[in-house]
């Protein structure tokens, strides 16, 4: 265990938590490639790790560009709440590297503090889920390869469905092969094949490690050279004479001859996330993967954002919609959490009541996303409105006196959403948040003295590539005319754009929306 307060990194089960002077501590998510980049940056803590050492350190089997680094570094700052400028943990050293800052102390490695999140291993709401993805699992066991994708908005609990459902499967299954792979924003496009570069690389580090060199060195040479340290030079040298010239193409077609016989040693189970931003060339092989007749064991899980997918000519909205056309996948789309949900998460082990309204204060503040209702009581437990006692929720204050701001941490994930919008679409919703939870255009367009027409137009294009807003019918005007209604998804993201405007001009728009 490693300690930087607030935090610290659990390095046995490779994790990350928040520690609290007061109440539970919060485990904080993170990617297996963000764990492993902190935990070598702390690991030399005080001291320039440049990127080259980084990359080595790693991805030490397979090539990536240094552009990746960016990513993962800006990650693992939004959960720690850190600032490029003015840093508290990490400094980045222009054109150099990085620089662990804060200071760091081995702990031993005890129990890990208990943790408020679904990140915890609580899941709950999803049993209807879980048991599809059992039924799949049932029928890959005998051949039937599945194809699935895990859909939702961000914070929605995708990651926590597949983990939980990986849980149970190597139960059933313990000599099951695991390959996950994950798709990075931005950075998936410039390489090719990159989840499933990851994905074979884990493969190559596992318990098969010997069996799967075999197969790739008999069926995949393309996809050995990947991994410089699998291959001696001998066979490396050779190697590179038998592939010279070759093409994405063949190696689309190796990688499908090498997972096929993989089959033949153990059923397998593939997880790729966030295939919103996977690459092209990774979009066609699972394309050709989906649509192969071999019978394998195989089942391929796939989690992906819609919103993130907005495009028409998006390449995995496309593949989606012919697979499913033709029956060749299934589609899980998570929902959020009924208020019985979040009172049963509430509960927990415990049979005992919940304070009066306590259920119906986070569910109102969440809306059933699990992300959301996460951070309320993280938030809640920090100002000291809540605290969790013998397993127990124990309120300080009144329910009526709790009010719930956007926490940091959950208010930068909205803001990166909100950077995708135009200069226009942003401050358009700005104006709409001063308006209510519902709008008009008619109402908007009043107060930013504008013709409402254009607007309508601005929001219903909003509502389609973004999940920030959405349609809520009409409305009828004193004129007798009709405007199209919005209304905001949750109500954090119209605290967040709300929270983005002076009170000033927040008083200036209530007044000209008052004259409508």
């Amino acid at each position: 265990m490693m300690e930087f307060p607030p935090f610290r990194l659990d390095t046995v089960n490779q994790c990350l938590w928040r520690c609290r002077e007061a109440g539970p501590n919060e485990r904080v998510l993170l990617t297996p490639k963000a764990f492993a980049v902190l935990h070598h940056l702390m690991k030399h803590a005080g001291r320039l790790v440049t990127q080259d050492e980084l990359l080595q350190a790693i991805w030490p089997d397979t090539f990536v560009q240094p552009e990746v680094l960016k990513y993962q570094i800006a990650d693992i700052r939004s959960v720690l709440g850190d600032r490029p400028k003015n840093p508290l943990f990490i400094e980045t050293l222009p054109r150099r590297g990085y620089r662990f800052v804060a200071a760091v102390r081995e702990i031993g490695d005890g129990e890990p503090p208990s943790s408020t999140g679904e990140a915890g291993g609580r899941l709950v709401g999803r049993a209807r889920e879980l048991a599809e993805l059992r039924t799949c699992f049932e029928k890959a066991l005998r051949g039937e390869r599945q194809i699935v994708f895990v859909t939702g908005e961000p914070g929605i609990g995708k990651t926590a469905l597949v983990d939980e459902f990986q849980r149970q499967a190597v139960a059933g299954q313990p000599s099951l092969l695991i390959a996950r792979g994950q798709c990075v924003e931005g950075y998936g496009g410039t390489e090719a094949y990159y989840p499933m570069l990851e994905a074979v690389g884990q493969l190559c580090r596992g318990p098969q490690a010997a069996r799967v060199v075999e197969i790739l060195t008999a069926h995949a040479p393309t996809w050995l050279v990947q991994f410089p340290s699998l291959v001696n030079r001998e066979h490396r040298q050779a190697f590179q004479q038998e592939i010279q010239g070759a093409t994405r193409d063949r190696m689309l077609r190796e990688v499908r001859e090498a997972l096929d016989a993989l089959n033949l040693e153990a059923p397998q189970l593939w997880v790729f996330e966030d295939l919103q931003w996977a690459d092209p060339s990774t979009v066609d092989l699972l394309s050709a993967t989906a649509r192969r007749p071999t019978k394998v064991k195989a089942m391929v899980i796939m989690t992906d954002r819609p919103v993130d997918m907005a495009a028409p000519n998006h390449p995995l909205r496309k593949l989606k919609s012919e697979l499913l056309t033709h029956q060749l996948c299934r589609q899980i789309a998570l929902r959020p959490l009924s208020h019985e949900d979040v009172a049963e998460y509430l509960r927990g082990e415990s049979a005992d009541s919940l304070p009066d309204g306590f259920a119906e204060l986070v569910y109102r503040h969440s809306e059933g996303n699990p992300l959301f209702m996460i951070a309320a009581l993280d938030h809640m437990t920090e100002r000291g409105l809540v605290a969790r006692e013998g397993g127990q929720w124990r309120l300080r204050v009144p329910v009526g006196e709790i009010e719930i701001d956007v926490p940091e941490t959950l208010r930068q994930m909205i803001e990166a959403q909100i950077e995708r919008l135009t200069s226009e679409e942003q401050r358009a919703l700005e104006v709409a948040s001063v308006a209510g939870a519902r709008f008009t255009a008619h109402v908007v367009a009043q107060a930013m003295q504008q013709n409402a027409e254009p607007l309508e137009e601005l929001f219903d294009k909003v509502t389609h590539r973004s999940r920030m807003v959405r349609a809520a019918g009409c409305q009828e005007l004193a004129d007798g005319s009709a405007s199209q209604l919005f209304e905001f998804v949750h109500a954090v993201y119209r605290e967040v754009f709300y929270r983005r405007q002076t009170p000033a001009r927040r008083a200036s728009l209530q007044r000209r929306m008052g004259q409508t």
